[in-house]
């Protein structure tokens, strides 16, 4: 069955409903008797099943649809994420300034994994949170275990989670910047985040979670435009 033939059925199935709810009114309006109305009735309803198990089976023959990378929910981001959103990119500014050194892997020439750096730190610092997911995982797929992407990419499931209230979503980013702040304690960027996403994104707030998140961010010597974002929402908690 093609989409044509589909978008027909769903069509004739919603006529077939219209049809019953209309039949119904005029039975009760006393407009049609009551054996002319079983018998109607009974006519729609059984038309209106077949044409649900063809619909059904219609779908099931299409070819499924490709499944939908995560951060295209990060196309438009909603107002609720602009406190959130202004966390990381306060925090974008000072990325790959303050990251402790680290050894390509794989093979990978230092110039594609800096350039593709580059490009997500350009877009995540313009507001463009889509193309830089996508620039974050490139670099994972040219040097695994890069903590700067790791910790951005773990923060734009964040935001994705909560946009799209994908719960699912919203846990992996934690869990993300959890192994990247685990990973080197030197580096403040992954648990700065942290502190955000349990105080303002987990629902409830995980108040002690950012709390301690909070304190460590603050011991670790953040921007000086971080501080007041970080204490301010310590206080508020």
């Amino acid at each position: 069955m093609n989409p044509d033939e589909l978008a027909e059925l769903e069509e004739e199935r919603s006529f077939l409903l219209a049809s019953i709810r209309d039949l119904d009114r005029e039975h009760d309006a006393g407009d049609v008797d009551t054996a002319d109305y079983a018998t109607l009735r009974d006519g729609y309803v059984a038309r209106a099943a077949a044409v649900l198990r063809e619909i059904e089976d219609g779908k099931r023959q299409l070819p499924e649809r490709p499944a939908r990378p995560w951060w295209r929910r990060l196309a438009v981001p909603v107002a609720v994420l602009a406190l959130g959103v202004g966390f990381g990119f306060v925090v974008a500014k000072y990325a790959g300034q303050r990251l402790p050194g680290q050894s390509l892997t794989g093979g990978q020439t230092p110039d594609a994994v800096a350039t593709a750096l580059s490009e997500a730190r350009q877009a995540l610092q313009s507001g463009d949170l889509m193309t830089a997911a996508e620039r974050f995982k490139q670099v994972l797929e040219l040097e695994p275990g890069n903590l700067e992407a790791e910790t951005y990419g773990s923060w734009l499931q964040v935001l994705a989670g909560s946009q799209g209230g994908d719960t699912e979503l919203l846990a992996t980013g934690i869990a993300g910047l959890e192994e990247a702040a685990a990973a080197d304690p030197t580096y403040g960027d992954p648990i700065c985040l942290l502190a955000v996403a349990r105080g303002r994104f987990m629902a409830p707030p995980d108040v002690e979670g950012a709390k301690e998140a909070g304190d460590t961010c603050l011991a670790t010597d953040p921007p000086a435009d971080m501080v007041p974002m970080i204490q301010n929402m310590l206080d508020s908690l």
